[in-house]
């Protein structure tokens, strides 16, 4: 899709191409497979057919990065691209919309991609068919969507024609690393009620384990282990994963600041409404003056957020150099994370992929 293209503006055109043609793959088997699946979900109960849509709708929604990172680490390392990885990139991508359709409903979050989230269009559904609280329907059945998208991912991979010891080995490490996710995400909640102050390591540990390894690792070693690359190759690649997560997960932060609603898919000021611990808020009230400092947590205990109050903040962040510093931490991720590609034995062209995918995230506007 043109859109994917142009979110890899920075990269080469033929290299977008191939990020495109993977995302490609990856819709084409999502819709074969909820097609098949519909007819017997719907024998179940009306919600069958129901979610059978609405998760393949909500999963075409995304750009699928970690879907088409897992078949380009698989190509990569072993110049080919079997025709079972497809369905293994699928079945990540499913993880990844289950994962989002509880992170909506814990962060009340009514939008995503611009679009109404799972659990409030049940709510939508509630408010027409029942007598009850229609916002508790709601969530509950966003849940329930969430936990069966989980186990229709566990399902693809059991059927793939993959070999069985490759097979075990992802399972094993998907279960090890989403296990992580969900106990970065408690610490995520946490943080955001907590009234401690949380430090720097340990927001750059929640950014490690919730966006980098999830979104950066774990496909990277996916595609790894199904190329049956050697140990030092898939640790290379994990540690890659890890510098690369933590400069898209400071980008979005940054997004949730500067963006606009159009170019994040979310509500101005989502982050400060939800008290999230970034490492803007971090630096934000370490570096402001004592006479700024009072203002700063007033706007950040309001429950309402106008562009305003927003301004405001921007302007704080302007003047007390919180930026400057924040970039300083960037760039000495995307050192490393360069160093890195340098060190792994592959062709000059994923090198090349590698690389312009850093500039991407360095540099992307939603």
């Amino acid at each position: 899709m043109i859109i994917f293209i142009q979110a890899y503006s920075v990269l080469e055109v033929h290299l977008a191409a191939d990020l495109e043609k993977y995302k490609n793959s990856i819709e084409k088997y999502l819709k074969n497979f909820f097609f098949s699946l519909k007819e017997e979900l719907s024998d179940v109960n009306r919600w069958g057919s129901d979610l059978s849509d609405r998760l393949l709708e909500f999963s075409l929604q995304g750009k699928m990065i970690r879907g088409a990172l897992t078949i380009a680490s698989c190509e990569m390392l072993s110049g080919t691209v079997p025709p079972w990885i497809i369905p293994v990139a699928g079945a990540f991508e499913l993880i990844h919309s289950s994962l989002l359709i509880h992170d909506d409903i814990m962060d009340n979050d009514l939008y995503r991609r611009g679009e109404k989230t799972i659990f409030f269009q049940y709510i939508d559904i509630g408010k027409g068919e029942i007598r009850g609280d229609s916002s508790h329907f709601g969530k509950s059945l966003g849940i329930c969507a969430g936990d069966i998208g989980f186990f229709l991912a566990q399902k693809i991979l059991s059927d793939t024609e993959l070999n069985p010891e490759t097979r075990n080995r992802i399972f094993e490490f998907w279960a090890n690393e989403l296990v992580r996710v969900g106990l970065a995400q408690m610490q995520d909640v946490y943080f955001s009620i907590s009234r401690r102050q949380v430090e720097e390591d340990e927001i750059l540990n929640l950014y490690r384990f919730k966006t980098a390894r999830y979104t950066f690792s774990i496909p990277l070693v996916t595609g790894a282990i199904a190329a049956r690359a050697d140990r030092q190759t898939i640790s290379l690649l994990e540690k890659l994963g890890e510098h690369m997560g933590i400069i898209f997960q400071i980008k979005d932060d940054e997004l949730g600041l500067f963006g606009t609603e159009e170019e994040t898919g979310k509500p101005v000021g989502t982050d400060i409404r939800e008290r999230k611990q970034t490492l803007y808020a971090f630096y934000l009230f370490k570096m402001v003056p004592e006479s700024e400092a009072e203002t700063l947590r007033a706007l950040y205990e309001k429950k309402t957020i106008t562009v305003s109050d927003l301004q405001n903040i921007k302007d704080i962040i302007t003047k007390s150099g919180v930026y400057e510093m924040i970039e300083k931490t960037v760039l000495a991720h995307k050192n490393d994370a360069l160093k890195l590609i340098d060190a792994l034995g592959t062709e000059e062209k994923w090198k090349k992929i590698l690389r312009g995918l850093i500039s991407y995230i360095h540099e992307r506007r939603r």
